[in-house]
């Protein structure tokens, strides 16, 4: 499309060349061979001229017809002849045309166009000459305009043409670059026109690609800390409980109080790796359906809240926690995936199960933030933190669900208090029930 564009402003231009080159032209006939005083110089070559080729034909009054080839050469002159003020001769305008002598009188002619003719047999005779330039001047001007407007046309259409050239050779240059596997590298979006979309188009391409291997290593790089991580939790566990089964197996007990208690400590470290396997599990199910879009339905925030941490703040406080909870009004729809975000939440209730400090103050504070709920929760970090196995699968189930919902999730801990920020785009209100 600005290709057409270029290509008709060239040709405006081209025109308006073509009009000031004719202007131009004009004006330098104007005052050159249709001006007066070149027409007055031309009348009076001719007269020589035509001076000397009555003398050379031995032209006479008797032979005035005679006169007829030399003004009829094409030389541009009308002449007028007068004796004693009665016309004798007018060159012929039509072939075979007559006058009629009383039309004329020499008082009506251009007096700066009269000349003393004299003819052979000696008669003196009262010439008018006029010259009249060749219309073949403005026919030529004419051509000249358009060879220099065409000339206009060619050079605007080729700088046009030249730039394009140059833009689709930058686009190749960084093209190769991306084909060479530097991905950082930007490609140039200029101007608006069909190449422009195309680089447009690749840009987009290539920053997508680069966000997807950057998000490929980084789930990469979060696997294998985890796996390391479960490796080394789960061998402690497991060694204790292979332990007791040897024990327990070879019948080394001393009486059935240790028995059952190796039985009850068996049964402790089963718990807690079935606990790690619980939470791998739902990391890597996290992790597998992060490429889906997920079902979001339309809830009301404040009613969304209020159900989950109210639940969470009695519960807390059954298992002997204090809670100090601030809910404010968010006064506006979430769209969320509720199987999702029961996991975020119920990762966040766990993580201050076994982490806060009891007696301590945990705080639940929930509030509209711009176009944002922001789920603020903050507890001082208990002094048996480091006797308890962590993997941080909890936290990062937590940030993978707020990302796929459209949100986002933060972690702070500051002098032994920990600080978890949880922020939910809102909705539009009249958004349909069910987004796919």
């Amino acid at each position: 499309m600005q290709l057409l564009a270029g290509v008709l402003l060239s040709l405006f231009i081209a025109i308006l060349a073509f009009g000031l080159f004719f202007a131009l032209g004009n004006a330098m006939l104007d005052h050159t061979v249709y001006g007066e005083s070149f027409a007055e110089k031309m009348s009076d070559r001719q007269f020589q001229q035509l001076q000397r080729y009555v003398e050379r034909e031995a032209v006479t009054t008797d032979r005035l017809s005679r006169l007829n080839a030399w003004c009829s050469r094409g030389k541009g002159v009308y002449l007028t002849i007068y004796r004693d003020g009665t016309l004798i001769y007018e060159s012929p305008v039509v072939r075979d045309q007559t006058f009629d002598p009383d039309d004329f009188d020499p008082m009506e002619e251009n007096a700066e166009r009269e000349y003393a003719l004299t003819f052979a047999d000696g008669a003196e005779t009262q010439a008018f000459l006029y010259y009249f330039a060749s219309d073949a001047f403005y026919f030529w001007m004419i051509g000249v305009s358009g060879l220099l407007a065409f000339a206009v046309f060619s050079l605007c259409f080729v700088s046009l043409v030249h730039r394009k050239l140059r833009y689709i050779q930058k686009l190749k240059k960084e093209l190769d670059i991306l084909a060479g596997g530097d991905l950082d590298y930007p490609v140039t979006v200029q101007g608006q026109d069909e190449l422009s979309e195309l680089a447009a188009g690749i840009d987009e391409m290539r920053r997508s690609i680069v966000k997807h291997q950057r998000a490929e290593d980084e789930i990469r790089s979060a696997n294998s800390q985890l796996v390391t991580a479960m490796s080394h939790d789960l061998r402690t566990p497991l060694t204790s409980l292979l332990a007791f089964l040897e024990i327990l197996d070879r019948d080394k007990v001393k009486d059935e109080e240790q028995r059952r208690h190796l039985i009850h400590q068996s049964l402790t470290q089963t718990m807690s790796i079935k606990s790690m396997a619980d939470k791998l599990f739902e990391y890597f199910l996290v992790y597998t359906s992060e490429w889906e879009q997920p079902e979001l339905e339309t809830r009301d925030a404040d009613e969304l809240f209020a159900q989950f941490w109210q639940e969470y703040a009695f519960a807390l406080e059954s298992r002997g926690f204090i809670v100090e909870t601030d809910f404010g009004e968010l006064d506006g729809n979430v769209a969320v995936n509720l199987e999702l975000l029961r996991r975020a939440f119920d990762n966040l209730y766990a993580n201050l199960v076994k982490y806060a400090e009891p007696s301590a103050i945990i705080r639940i504070a929930y509030h509209r933030e711009a176009e944002e709920a922001l789920l603020t929760i903050a507890n001082v970090v208990s002094s048996q933190r480091e006797s308890k196995e962590s993997t941080n699968i909890g936290l990062n189930t937590c940030r993978r669900i707020m990302r796929m919902l459209g949100g986002s999730f933060e972690t702070n801990e500051i002098a032994g208090v920990f600080t978890a920020d949880l922020r939910l785009p809102f909705s539009d209100n009249n958004c349909k029930e069910t987004i796919k």
